[in-house]
C-alpha cells in the first residue's frame, strides 16, 4: 500500500463500525502520520464542558435515549458532531502549520468541517484531504457492532436496533453532505483493503 504523498491532515468520517479506525491506523503506519480518534475528543469534551451548551455531549449516556425516534437521534448525533468537529480546528491548524501528518478519524467528523478551505487562519489547500466511509444498511451495521464487541451484545435488542437505525440514518446524512461538498466517499463493503480504497480516492 502506497500512501498519497501530498496531504498533511486526513479526515476519515463515517458511521460506527465501518472500519474507520483500522483503516486509519494502517494509513498512519505507511504515511508516517499519527492518529487522533474523534471519540477521544468527544469524551474529553464531556468532562470539560459543563455549561448548558455541552448538554448534548452526554446525551447518549442518558437513560431512555434509545426510545427517541430515529429522526431525533440522528439530529442529536449531528449536533454533537458539529460541536466535536469545531473543537478540532486549532489541532488541524497546528498540524497544517508545521507540516505534521495527522489522521483524524471518527463518527464526529462532519463533511462541512472536513472540507473547509482554512482552519484558524491557516489555508488548507492540498494539505487537507477527507473521505467518508459509508454504510446505509442498519442490519449490516448492527451485525458489525455485534461482531466488534464492546458490550453491544448486552444491550436490549430494541436499543441495539435503535442504535443501528440511527447510524444508518446518520450515514445517509453524511452521504448527502459529502455529495454537496464534493467530498469523496467509499462504501464500507467489502471490508477488505479499505485503507487502500481510501487512499485511492484522495
Amino acid at each position: 500500500m502506497s500512501p498519497a504523498s501530498d496531504w498533511t491532515v486526513l479526515f476519515i468520517g463515517g458511521p460506527a463500525a465501518v472500519g474507520k479506525t483500522s483503516a486509519a491506523k494502517r494509513i498512519a503506519v505507511v504515511s508516517g502520520a499519527t492518529v487522533l480518534q474523534a471519540d477521544d475528543v468527544w469524551l474529553t469534551l464531556q468532562r470539560a464542558v459543563v455549561s448548558e451548551d455541552g448538554a448534548d455531549l452526554s446525551a447518549f449516556q442518558e437513560r431512555g435515549v434509545w426510545t427517541r425516534s430515529t429522526k431525533e437521534l440522528v439530529a442529536l448525533k449531528r449536533r454533537i458532531a458539529e460541536t466535536v468537529s469545531a473543537s478540532l480546528e486549532p489541532v488541524v491548524a497546528n498540524h497544517l502549520a508545521h507540516d505534521d501528518r495527522l489522521v483524524i478519524e471518527g463518527v464526529w467528523v462532519t463533511p462541512e468541517f472536513a472540507t473547509r478551505t482554512s482552519y484558524a487562519g491557516h489555508a488548507a489547500g492540498e494539505g487537507r484531504r477527507c473521505v467518508f466511509v459509508l454504510e446505509d444498511d442498519p442490519v449490516r451495521i448492527r451485525e458489525a457492532m455485534l461482531a466488534r464487541g464492546r458490550g453491544f451484545d448486552a444491550w436490549p435488542p430494541a436499543d441495539r436496533d435503535a442504535m443501528a437505525a440511527m447510524q444508518a440514518g446518520y450515514s445517509r446524512w453524511l452521504r448527502a453532505q459529502a455529495l454537496l461538498r464534493d467530498a469523496p466517499t467509499v462504501d464500507a463493503r467489502p471490508a477488505v483493503r479499505l485503507a487502500e480504497r481510501i487512499l485511492a480516492v484522495l
